[in-house]
C-alpha cells in the first residue's frame, strides 16, 4: 500500500506540494488551506482568515495581503482542481485541498474500514505544519490550540488502530512499529503511548517488543523528567506477561536436561503407549457352510486402521489378531495381552453384521450393535460404515475407560484427559474451564501428553469465542498449546486440527486450510474433525462443500453435542437457507450461544418482531456493539458473507 499515492499537497510534518511548482509556494498559503479544512464547514469569512494571518495590521491592508496570497496561490498550484474557492465574503477548501494528506487523515478517522483508517494513522508524519513560523499573538494561539486538537485525533485514532488490529492476535508487527514510529513522532515522551504499544505487541504474542518498549519508557522518563513509570502502566506491564503464552517453559531436571529433545519425545511415547489399554480385533463369524466374504473381512481391517490413529489406546495390528483368531480364547487372550476384544458374526438370514465389544479378562459385553453390510451397497457405503464404526467404537473404550478409572484414586494422565474429555460435549464456560483444569492435571503427569495440549488449546479459544473474541491472549495461548501438541506428536491429528481452528479465528485463511487437510488425513472417521472442517469451510467461502463434511459428522454421530448444531446453522446461513438455520438452533439446549444466527435469519426471513427480541438481547450481551461489530466476530474470508450477516442484524434492530 503506497500511503501517499494521492496526496498532492502535505501539511502535515514538513508542508509541501507533490509536484514542482513554478516559484515558491507561499507559507502563509499552507496555513490558509489548513485553517478552511479545520473550519466547521471548511469555510471561513475573508475578515476572519484576514485578522489572523496578519493580526498586527490594519483590516484593510490585511485583506489586501489576502488576495495577494490568493493570486500568488493559484499561481504555484499545479492542478486543475481549485485548492481555495471564492464564495463572495468567503474562502472555501476546494477540491484540490480534498487531496491534502490532512484532509485524507481527517477522512479516513471516520471510516469503519480498518484499512483506512490505518492510512490515516501512517499519514501522520509530524505535527501539523511543522516547521511553520506560528507568527502574531492570535495565529500563535490558534496554532496552539489546532496542533494540540490534532495531535489528540492522531493518538486516539492510533490507538484505536492498534486494538483493533491486534485483536486476533496477529497483525503485521511491521505495522505496528509504524504506528508507534508515528505516535511517538507526534509526542515522544507521552507515556500513554508506550502503554497503547506494549498492549498491542502483547496482544500479537510478542513478548522480546513488550520488554524492549518497556525498557525504552523507563529509560526516557529518568531522563527527561527523573521519574519511574505510573502505577497502571507498571500493572499493564504485569498483566501482559502474566497472560503470555508459557507452553514452550518446561521444569527439567539435570538428568532430562542430559537427554536430546527428540529422544524424550520417543521415550514418552514408548512409556505412553505400553499403558494404554490394548484393543484387538477379530473377523467376523461367517454363516455355517458359507465363507466370509473378502470385502467384510476388509471392513474389519479397515475399522483397526482407523482405530489405530486414536492416542488414547493401542490397537493390535490385524495381521496379528486375524491369525490367532481359531485358536482357544484363552491362548488368543494371553498371545495378544488385549484388554478389549471387538469380535462378530454375520446375522442369519439377513445382510447384517454383528459386532460386540467385550471387557478382559471377565468377556463382560460392554457394547453391541448390528450394521447394514449388504455386499451391493457396502461397496458404495464401505468407507462411511467403517468411519461410523470405528468412531463409535473409540467412544466406548473410552467412556468404559473412564467408568473404571473414576473408582481409580491414582491421579494418571490418561484419566485427567477423559474426565476433561467429558466436560467438552456441552458449550457451557464453567464446564469449559473444569475441562481445562483436568487436561492440565495430565499434563503434570505427562507433559508429553500432546493429545492434552490440543484440548486445551481447544478450551482456550472457545472461551475466546464465548467471551466475545475480544482476548487476543487467550488464541495467543491456544496457538501456543496447539503448536507444542503438533512439535510433541506429529503424526496426531488433534494438533493440527486445533492448530487449524486457531488460525481460522486468526484469520490465518490459508493456514486454516493447510491444517484441516493435515488433520482430516490423520484422522478421517472423527466426526468432531469433520464438524469443525465443515464449519471452517463454510467461512472460507466454500459452504457447501462445509455442508457435505457436516452431513458426513452427523452420520458417524447422530446424537450430537450442541456445538454441531451451532455449526450446522452457520453453513446454512452462508447457504442463504435461513429455516433450516433457526430449525438446526431450536435442537440446542439454550439459544443464548446463538442469538446471533437467530436474529441473521428470523431478520432476513421477514420476521422482524422476532428478530428484534434477539436483538433486543443482543444488545444487552454486546452494548455498544454495532451490527458489523457483530458480522465481523465470525472469521469470514468474503466480504458478502460479513455483509450479509450485517444485514440481518440490521433488521433486528442494530445500528
Amino acid at each position: 500500500m503506497n500511503a501517499e499515492r494521492d496526496i498532492a499537497i502535505h501539511l502535515v510534518g514538513i508542508p509541501h506540494v507533490a509536484i514542482p511548482t513554478e516559484g515558491v509556494f507561499p507559507a502563509k498559503g499552507y496555513v490558509l488551506v489548513t485553517m478552511l479544512l479545520l473550519a466547521g464547514s471548511r469555510r471561513m469569512s475573508r475578515q476572519a482568515i484576514a485578522s489572523l494571518l496578519w493580526d498586527d495590521a490594519p483590516e484593510e491592508k490585511a485583506l489586501t495581503n489576502l488576495r495577494q496570497l490568493l493570486v500568488r496561490i493559484n499561481r504555484c498550484w499545479p492542478h486543475d482542481e481549485m485548492l481555495v474557492e471564492t464564495n463572495g465574503p468567503h474562502l472555501t477548501a476546494g477540491p484540490g485541498a480534498e487531496r491534502s494528506d490532512l484532509a485524507t487523515i481527517l477522512m479516513h478517522q471516520k471510516s469503519a474500514v480498518l484499512a483506512e483508517r490505518l492510512r490515516g494513522v501512517l499519514l501522520a508524519k509530524g505535527d501539523l505544519l511543522d516547521t511553520i513560523d506560528t507568527g502574531g499573538a492570535e495565529l500563535s494561539q490558534w496554532f496552539r490550540g489546532e496542533r494540540e486538537r490534532f495531535r489528540r485525533l492522531v493518538l486516539t485514532l492510533a490507538a484505536d488502530v492498534l486494538v483493533e488490529m491486534t485483536r486476533f492476535g496477529r497483525a503485521q508487527e511491521r505495522e505496528i512499529d509504524k504506528i508507534g514510529e508515528c505516535m511517538l513522532a507526534l509526542e515522544p515522551e507521552r507515556e500513554e503511548t508506550f502503554r497503547a504499544l506494549m498492549e498491542a505487541y502483547g496482544r500479537n504474542g510478542n513478548i522480546d517488543a513488550v520488554n524492549r518498549t518497556y525498557a525504552t519508557l523507563i529509560e526516557v522518563l529518568r531522563r527527561e523528567f527523573d521519574a519511574d513509570p505510573r502505577a497502571e502502566t507498571v500493572a499493564a506491564v504485569r498483566r501482559i506477561l502474566a497472560s503470555a503464552p508459557r507452553a514452550r517453559l518446561q521444569i527439567v531436571s539435570d538428568r532430562d536436561a542430559a537427554v536430546p529433545s527428540q529422544a524424550v519425545r520417543e521415550i514418552s511415547a514408548v512409556r505412553s503407549m505400553a499403558g494404554l489399554p490394548r484393543v484387538a480385533l477379530f473377523p467376523p463369524k461367517s454363516l455355517p457352510g458359507q465363507a466370509l466374504h473378502p470385502l467384510h473381512r476388509a471392513l474389519v481391517e479397515d475399522i483397526a486402521n482407523d482405530l489405530s490413529r486414536h492416542r488414547t489406546f493401542a490397537v493390535v495390528a490385524p495381521h496379528s489378531s486375524f491369525g490367532v483368531a481359531d485358536t482357544p480364547d484363552s491362548e488368543r487372550i494371553a498371545a495378544l495381552r488385549s484388554g478389549y476384544l471387538i469380535s462378530g458374526l454375520m446375522v442369519p438370514g439377513g445382510d447384517q453384521m454383528a459386532l460386540r465389544l467385550t471387557r478382559q479378562p471377565g468377556d463382560e459385553i460392554i457394547w453391541a450393535a448390528e450394521y447394514p453390510v449388504a455386499l451391493d451397497r457396502l461397496a458404495v457405503s464401505f468407507r462411511l460404515v467403517s468411519r461410523q464404526i470405528a468412531a463409535t467404537l473409540a467412544s466406548e473404550i473410552e467412556r468404559d475407560q473412564l467408568d473404571r478409572m473414576r473408582a481409580d484414586p491414582k491421579p494418571i494422565a490418561y484419566r485427567h484427559y477423559l474426565e476433561g474429555q467429558s466436560r467438552l460435549r456441552n458449550s457451557d464456560l464453567p464446564k469449559l474451564r473444569r475441562a481445562r483444569a483436568e487436561f492440565r492435571q495430565a499434563i503434570q503427569e505427562d507433559r508429553n501428553f500432546a493429545p492434552s495440549h490440543a484440548r486445551i488449546a481447544q478450551t482456550l479459544q472457545q472461551e475466546w469465542l464465548m467471551l466475545g473474541g475480544t482476548d487476543p491472549y487467550l488464541l495467543n495461548q491456544a496457538k501456543a498449546e496447539a503448536e507444542l501438541a503438533i512439535e510433541i506428536d506429529a503424526g496426531s491429528g488433534i494438533g493440527h486440527w486445533m492448530a487449524a481452528v486457531v488460525a481460522l479465528y486468526q484469520r490465518d485463511f490459508d493456514r486454516t486450510a493447510e491444517k484441516f487437510l493435515d488433520a482430516e488425513m490423520l484422522n478421517p472417521h472423527s466426526a468432531d474433525l469433520l464438524a469443525h472442517h465443515a464449519d471452517a469451510l463454510s467461512h472460507l467461502g466454500e459452504a457447501d462443500a462445509g455442508w457435505e463434511r457436516f452431513q458426513r459428522a452427523l452420520e458417524l454421530n447422530p446424537f450430537p453435542p450442541d456445538y454441531y448444531w451451532w455449526f450446522g446453522a452457520t453453513i446454512a446461513i452462508r447457504r442463504r437457507e435461513f429455516g433450516a438455520a433457526i430449525s438446526m438452533c431450536s435442537k440446542m439446549e439454550s439459544d443464548e450461544s446463538v442469538m446471533r444466527v437467530l436474529a441473521i435469519c428470523h431478520g432476513h426471513l421477514g420476521e422482524v418482531e422476532t428478530a428484534r427480541q434477539y436483538g433486543r438481547r443482543l444488545m444487552e450481551m454486546y452494548p455498544g456493539s454495532t451490527a458489523v461489530d457483530l458480522a465481523q466476530m465470525a472469521p469470514d474470508r468474503r466480504i458478502e458473507d460479513i455483509t450479509l450477516c450485517a444485514e440481518g442484524l440490521r433488521i433486528a434492530g442494530l445500528a
